[in-house]
């Protein structure tokens, strides 16, 4: 006597769920306790512990656990990371005011208007004619002019 094709499908499937239904959920009972000497020790029997008093550890599955996230695609994640760096706020950067020029950055060559332009290389408030910054010779050269110029 054979079964037919379908009625072992049937059987098997029937007994597949049978398992998953009535099998238990896996369970241990982890105990932790300190010995004489100091050291901490783990195990599912309490009875190891001894002397020690044994305290049950409350075990927390990743999946059972509301705390941890659900898992994420990468594209997502660099979704997140992309949001988050737009939200960042952007360092300011300080940008001290240009100081007001007394000359235009010229000389008409009177002693008045060079004492002007000599102030103003020293203050920062002139640039050379090509907008190069002014550098150490400039500097040197104005502090000479003022002493000379300016009265």
């Amino acid at each position: 006597m054979y079964m037919k094709n379908s009625n072992i499908k049937h059987h098997i499937l029937s007994g597949c769920l049978a398992l998953m239904l009535f099998t238990p959920n896996c369970y241990a009972e982890i105990f932790k306790w300190v010995d004489s000497n100091g050291r901490t020790h783990y195990s599912e029997n309490e009875k190891e512990a001894g002397a020690a008093k044994a305290e049950k550890i409350k075990v927390v599955s990743p999946a059972s656990s509301s705390s941890v996230p659900p898992a994420q695609s990468w594209s997502e994640q660099v979704k997140q990371l992309d949001k988050r760096q737009l939200e960042k706020p952007k360092p300011t950067v300080a940008v001290k005011p240009k100081p007001k020029a007394l000359s235009d950055g010229t000389s008409d060559g009177t002693d008045a208007s060079r004492c002007r332009l000599a102030r103003d290389v020293i203050s920062g408030a002139v640039v050379h004619p090509n907008g190069a910054p002014t550098d150490q010779y400039d500097r040197d050269t104005a502090q000479n002019e003022i002493r000379s110029y300016c009265h």
